[in-house]
């Protein structure tokens, strides 16, 4: 039944797993390994042999059993199916058996069969389930003795469920360390290794599952393979927790009162669990889903003064419970959040069945007629309006109507455009009120109110055969009454977007080198600063893809999670439940985390707490809006945390903008005029190269085709550190920054000037910070750096 120890490799990896992790000892596995090599053994051995090893029988019993003529019977057929003899040769054999002699003995005398064979015929009659239906009918054994007997020959404890048992191990950390690394076994060999299913019923139920979105379970009790109640066992014993019927289950009105308190009603249904019972320091939960499991695992970091142990029950007695505990029905509430905050496709039959090819004839034929806008149905003119932003990589769709017009404006490039087709317009002013409607419907706002702003989000997939095929993209849905009906913005929020890596986004080395040291650091604080679509986000991304492992925990807390990121554990805002960034930062800290993100210091608690986090030895990342990195000094003053805090606690600010790239097909060299070039220097910088684009079919005419980052780091030194906490001022500390070797962001746009022109660098960059830029005397101190730059570029 069972294989050698050394045989089963995933034994030995799994135990080392647990040692990496330091969960258990090297001497644990191997007492661990040692009964399980036992109870290999043993299983090896037949039922009755086992029934007498573990005292449930005497030998005289077993010997009884044997030769009991109902279990007699059976050798002659044995002897038949093992080829040893025939029908006909049994038959004389029968003839020729004198009146006290066993059938073994006379398959010998007769020299039919040898000592040995006959020896192999009782064993394999031994080891069916004959013998234990005799003893059970002969009331020598108990039925629950005998279940376990059969079990223990059937299905042979892991390394974890050994561990478990002998406490060594908590059933929660093993699951946590079994789905972290890939080690549970699967639910379809574990109903074949237990005799539940066949081999065969179990390729069957796999090919179905091909066909179908249902999990293998379902597939297997709608075909009747197992029942409700083995797919449970089942789930229990291979997630190593115990499953629970829970039959006559009741609560007193004080268990009631306390285990709610303990974990309340959101949360229970928002997690699926539910807490059954609270004595002293141990607290019992239930999952009706093994996804559940590692939320169990956060419990055990929130609640370190319980012993938790979870046990598995089904959907119908989760409700029940959850009912009992609560006063009223449970409702999936993680899919009605969804529903409100990312609404999918099939509430939108026109956008699922959709698919938009994103060609580039594309561009060009949406520049006509061809679509036929004038007979155009709502849906379809929504549709259309939404396929034309993400043709052209917009992150913002602006739907706008006054007194005189309707319009749609679409930010490319950080700079909002007007799409104008003459056909469009005219249906856009006709069926307004209508568009504004699908997309409320969309974005599962409510179409009758029309006096307060909404809020709301739908998502669409689409095929893009020119980049990555089918993408699924996110759109934030904000509508806001106006003096003339309502007005709608679409934010785009595309995944590829934030996917691209710390070293994809276009900071210069200056600022990347120093920024990929300290995330490497085990504590302290890295703010981000700049406007609204300045890049944060992608640049914050992209330094939790730097730093994940799948060692570290990272937790972050958003308003809203722009995007998903597989291994970190997401958390968003929700402020109408109170849910704001520093009651989850204070939350954060009893999870045990390794790093931590909050998408915005917006108040006095949030950042407060957040230094906290980073004295405790966290790593922190966030956001602030300011000018540039040395202004986040005076903010965070103004947020009432202490110099000294800040001096010991923050350990860099990037300082951020986006300007638009220059068309490469259309752009060429030229000198600029001394009203252009006069505001940035104080003498024309015969060192340094300028570009212009004329604009092309490729930019739309605009000069201008994508956008670069300009970045600037701020590095908190020691003699930075010290000059603050003597209450050195902004300036003060930004000239010292600049002195110690600091580039300022319009020093980047120096560095990228063949990238972009003169005037996007006017237009972005902040007027404070040209003032002093040109007051550093730029084109005599660093005349030098000048020519380098314009040499090497970036």
């Amino acid at each position: 039944m069972g294989k050698d120890i050394t045989e089963n490799q995933t034994f030995p990896k799994i135990g080392e797993l647990l040692v990496k992790e330091g969960i258990v000892k090297e001497k644990d596995i191997e007492k661990a390994l040692e009964i399980q090599k036992r109870e290999i053994e043993e299983a090896n051995h037949s039922l009755g042999t086992l029934l007498v090893k573990n005292g449930l029988i005497s030998e005289d019993q077993l010997q009884n059993l044997l030769n009991h003529p109902y279990l007699r019977k059976r050798i002659g057929k044995l002897a038949i199916q093992k080829g040893l003899v025939d029908e006909r040769q049994l038959e004389e054999c029968l003839k020729n058996k004198r009146p006290d002699e066993l059938i073994g003995d006379a398959l010998i005398r007769q020299g039919l069969a040898t000592a040995n064979d006959v020896k192999g015929l009782l064993i394999q009659q031994v080891g069916g389930m004959k013998l234990g239906q005799l003893a059970l009918k002969s009331n020598i054994i108990s039925e629950e003795d005998l279940n376990n007997m059969i079990n223990r020959k059937r299905y042979q404890r892991t390394l974890g469920e050994i561990l478990c048992d002998l406490n060594i191990i908590t059933p929660i950390d093993l699951n946590r360390i079994l789905k972290k690394y890939n080690k549970h076994q699967r639910l379809g060999d574990f109903l074949v290794k237990q005799e539940i299913i066949s081999e065969q019923q179990l390729k069957e139920a796999l090919y179905e599952q091909k066909h179908s979105t249902e999990y293998l379970g379902k597939i297997l009790i709608e075909k009747n393979f197992i029942t409700h109640e083995q797919l449970y066992v089942t789930l229990s014993k291979q997630h190593n927790i115990e499953f629970k019927k829970l039959d006559g289950f009741n609560l007193s009105q004080s268990q009631i009162n306390t285990l709610s308190a303990l974990i309340g009603k959101n949360y229970a249904a928002k997690n699926r669990i539910l807490p059954l019972s609270c004595e002293k320091n141990r607290l019992t939960v239930a999952v009706s889903d093994v996804d559940s499991l590692q939320i169990v695992h956060d419990l055990s970091s929130m609640y370190s003064l319980y012993r938790i142990d979870c046990v598995l029950i089904t959907p119908e007695k989760f409700k029940a419970i959850f009912r009992t505990l609560y006063g009223e029905a449970f409702i999936d509430t993680e899919t009605v959040d969804e529903a409100k905050q990312v609404e999918e496709v099939e509430d939108v039959e026109d956008l699922e069945d959709v698919v938009i090819d994103l060609e580039k004839t594309d561009l060009k034929k949406t520049r006509s007629d061809i679509y036929g806008v004038s007979d155009m149905q709502v849906q379809e003119l929504v549709n259309h309006i939404i396929k034309y932003g993400l043709m052209k990589n917009a992150s913002d769709i602006h739907i706008e109507q006054d007194r005189r017009d309707v319009k749609v404006r679409y930010r490319i490039d950080g700079v909002l455009q007007t799409f104008t087709q003459p056909r469009l317009d005219t249906k856009l002013r006709e069926s307004i009120g209508e568009i504004i409607s699908r997309i409320k419907i969309m974005s599962n706002l409510d179409i009758a109110e029309k006096r307060i702003p909404q809020d709301g989000a739908f998502r669409i997939n689409y095929s893009d055969k020119t980049q990555s095929g089918k993408v699924s993209v996110d759109f934030r849905v904000a509508v806001c009454p106006a003096i003339i009906g309502e007005n709608i913005t679409i934010r785009i929020l595309d995944p590829r977007k934030a996917n691209k890596g710390l070293d994809n986004l276009g900071h210069s080395q200056h600022v990347l080198k120093p920024l990929k040291e300290l995330l490497k650091s085990p504590a302290g604080m890295i703010l981000l600063t700049g406007p609204t679509g300045s890049g944060k986000t992608s640049t914050l991304y992209g330094a939790l893809q730097f730093v994940y492992d799948p060692g570290l925990k990272i937790i972050t807390a958003e308003d809203p999670i722009e995007y998903s990121i597989p291994g970190i554990m997401q958390t968003q805002v929700n402020t109408k439940i109170k849910l704001t960034f520093s009651r989850l930062l204070r939350s954060f800290l009893r999870l045990d985390p390794d790093i931590i993100l909050i998408g915005e210091m917006r108040d006095s608690e949030t950042a407060n707490i957040g230094f906290e986090a980073v004295q405790t030895g966290h790593l922190l990342l966030s956001t602030l809006h300011t000018t540039d990195s040395t202004n986040v000094i005076s903010r965070l003053h103004g947020l009432n945390v202490e110099r000294n805090q800040v001096a010991s606690g923050l350990m860099g600010v990037i300082a951020q903008r986006l300007v638009r790239k220059i068309c490469p097909a259309c752009s060429s060299e030229y000198i600029p005029t001394e009203s252009e070039w006069s505001l940035l220097f104080n003498k024309y910088p015969e060192d340094l190269t300028f570009y212009q684009a004329e604009g092309c079919e490729l930019c739309d005419y605009t000069g201008y085709s994508g956008r670069i980052l300009v970045s600037e780091f701020f590095v908190m030194n020691k003699d930075i550190a010290l000059a603050l906490i003597r209450g050195a001022k902004e300036n003060e500390i930004r000239s010292m920054a600049i002195e110690d070797g600091m580039k300022t962001m319009l020093d980047d746009c120096i560095l990228k000037l063949n990238q972009t022109t003169l005037s996007e660098i006017i237009r972005v960059m902040p007027h404070e910070m040209i003032k002093e830029f040109k007051s550093r005397d730029f084109n005599t101190s660093s005349g030098r750096t000048l020519k380098s730059v314009n040499r090497q570029g970036i």
